[in-house]
């Protein structure tokens, strides 16, 4: 089997997988439709930090940020305007795009951590502006969203909503997948291993993180816009410097350098989210948090390229010593 072959048996089994979460959930304890879709908007709002964190080496604090401009633009084109909701969602990820573009600008060009310390001064900004906007609802939010519709239908039900952003999410890890397999994907992984020797191969670095950064953008602005459409409400607590940890913690869990990465991270750090609210009720969220913690310290110290790749690295070894007994019992039998 040629490698295109075998990347395309994984994004096929990957889909069916996801697809089939409803039916599986509905059969297993403490999991519910609710918690599926909970673990796709998230999916697809940490998968932008794969090329971003995992490939280019930069840690954004403000993906909250972004999920907020696209639910608060989302929210605020339909309730008030009436615009259609995939309109209002390209909208959000065109504004969320621009003003990662703008801010990229500026911050690319400095070395250090001016990534981090900017993108958490703008998701603290941003929640504290859409505290004070009356088109914002101040700090009661914006309520009385209308659901999405699709082909005529209205997906104000989990299992519709769950099914429409399953199928987002399979797209968006198979065009990001494309991407990083692409020369843009190559000369990120270059630029995060080595930057020195990658800027003076003539590559313009600043360019590449700007892009990848837009990117990071667009996906998480989809997915608030996403959530937005699917809880009818939302409120400036969307993007707190919370919800861009629970993105890091998700990417670094699943895995910073793999597609595969976000949603099995979302998958574990949810689930590890209900044991904790099924076995540890009434803790108002203190435990929840400390499993968190735990998960990520676990995960630095113990499995540094996150879940898949322990996996990958179990798959390694299993077929290495396939191969060994396989040649052993060759040259015992010609023996």
């Amino acid at each position: 089997m040629t490698p295109g072959m075998k990347r395309c048996a994984a994004h096929g089994v990957f889909a069916a997988v996801v697809l089939s979460a409803p039916a599986l959930f509905t059969r297993m304890p403490f999991y519910t439709l609710s918690t599926a879709v909970l673990m796709v908007m998230l999916a697809i709002g940490a998968l932008g930090l794969v090329p971003l964190t995992g490939l280019a080496r930069q840690v954004s604090l403000g993906q909250a940020a972004f999920y907020g401009i696209g639910g608060y633009t989302s929210a605020v084109l339909s309730t008030r305007y009436g615009i259609d909701g995939w309109t209002a969602m390209a909208c959000g990820a065109v504004l969320a795009g621009a003003l990662a573009w703008l801010l990229g600008l500026a911050i690319f060009r400095a070395q250090g951590h001016y990534l981090t310390l900017a993108t958490l001064a703008l998701g603290i900004a941003l929640s504290a502006l859409a505290g004070q906007l009356p088109v914002t609802g101040r700090n009661a939010g914006v309520a009385g969203i209308p659901p999405l519709e699709a082909f005529g239908i209205r997906l104000d039900g989990d299992l519709s909503v769950f099914y429409a952003f399953a199928g987002m999410l399979v797209l968006c890890v198979l065009a990001v997948d494309c991407l990083l397999r692409s020369g843009f994907g190559r000369a990120l992984t270059a630029a995060g291993d080595s930057p020195l020797a990658t800027a003076g191969s003539g590559v313009d670095i600043a360019r590449l993180r700007r892009a990848a950064f837009v990117l990071a953008a667009v996906l998480a602005s989809i997915a608030g816009s996403g959530y937005a459409y699917w809880y009818r409400y939302i409120d400036p607590g969307i993007m707190g410097l919370l919800s861009s940890v629970e993105l890091l913690i998700i990417v670094t869990v699943g895995g910073t350098r793999s597609v595969w990465g976000p949603a099995l991270g979302a998958f574990t750090v949810i689930s590890l989210s209900q044991l904790s609210k099924q076995y540890l009720p009434g803790t108002g969220g203190t435990y929840e948090l400390t499993i968190y913690g735990a998960a990520l310290i676990l995960t630095l110290l113990l499995l540094p390229d996150g879940l898949v790749g322990a996996f990958a690295a179990a798959g390694r070894t299993v077929r290495h010593t396939v191969e060994r007994r396989r040649t052993a019992a060759t040259a015992r039998a010609l023996s």
